[in-house]
């Protein structure tokens, strides 16, 4: 598991981006190689505080648990978010105007969720669930913290207590995480099959190890996989070039790696390099 921390690091549209809305924190080191991060408002602020986030939500590989609290009115809302293959357009939860509000975040890695939930994930691929259903013992400790805790740190701290008390590590699966060792080796351009033939494992098994453990084909996240590691090439490599990407990521020629990016981004990649470097 924690070889594949060191493998990848997925990253959203605007991975520099701070605000008093929305800021990320690193978890405690024993969670480091389940939880990409805990994320939320610093503290509550009024609703009326222009909404800065990302302004789109990009196929990140990640998972999230979402609280989203109205502390005038004493209500919390919340979600689970599976893991999506789409990017649409972010769309705050919304209150009554004078709402003072916060938002507080646990993102997972995509195979790392199974290992707190309660249920299995298959069928759960671009989906928005109550928490409750997939993490009913976490959701029921961890949300009074969330109210009588108004910081992200100290709503960080209350929900590493929690997770590592409902941590399952029965749930672990040896055949999901050397799968997803060779994709990440192979940047993503790994044949299937090849997949298939390094885990020894027969594709229907493979299957339905994926689908109940992260609710999505091998195949299927595979693809993700190459689309997040060329975002992150785009971001990280000041002096990336198309053609090299080609080649290096396993793409027919330079118009299948342009429209495939697209189609999970929305943007050209100088597009969405600008978005990210305007957002910093």
């Amino acid at each position: 598991m924690r070889s594949l921390l060191k493998m990848y690091r997925p990253i959203t549209a605007s991975p520099f981006k701070r605000t008093q809305v929305h800021c990320a924190v690193e978890p405690c080191t024993a969670l480091k190689p389940f939880i990409r991060c805990f994320w939320g408002t610093e503290m509550p602020v009024m609703e009326t505080v222009p909404d800065n986030r990302d302004g789109i939500i990009i196929p990140d590989t990640c998972m999230d648990i979402i609280f989203f609290v109205n502390h005038r009115s004493n209500i919390s809302n919340n979600v689970f978010c599976a893991i999506d293959e789409r990017s649409f357009q972010y769309e705050p939860e919304r209150f009554s105007s004078d709402a003072l509000m916060s938002t507080f975040g646990i993102r997972f890695y995509a195979w790392t969720a199974a290992l707190f939930a309660e249920d299995k994930l298959d069928g759960s691929k671009n989906g928005r669930f109550p928490v409750d259903q997939y993490f009913a013992s976490i959701h029921k400790e961890l949300e009074p913290y969330i109210f009588r805790e108004n910081s992200l740190l100290g709503r960080k701290a209350a929900a590493e207590k929690v997770l590592m008390k409902h941590f399952r590590p029965e749930n672990a699966d040896s055949d999901l995480l050397n799968a997803i060792n060779f994709m990440l080796e192979n940047d993503g351009r790994a044949k299937i099959s090849d997949v298939y033939a390094h885990t020894a494992v027969s594709e229907k098994k493979l299957e339905r190890i994926f689908m109940r453990n992260m609710g999505i084909s091998p195949k299927a996240f595979s693809s993700l996989l190459r689309y997040q590691l060329l975002w992150q090439e785009m971001v990280s490599n000041s002096s990336f070039d198309v053609l090299d990407a080609v080649e290096k990521f396993g793409y027919t020629d330079q118009p299948h790696l342009l429209n495939d990016f697209k189609r999970r981004h929305t943007m050209t990649p100088r597009e969405a390099v600008e978005f990210a470097s305007k957002n910093k």
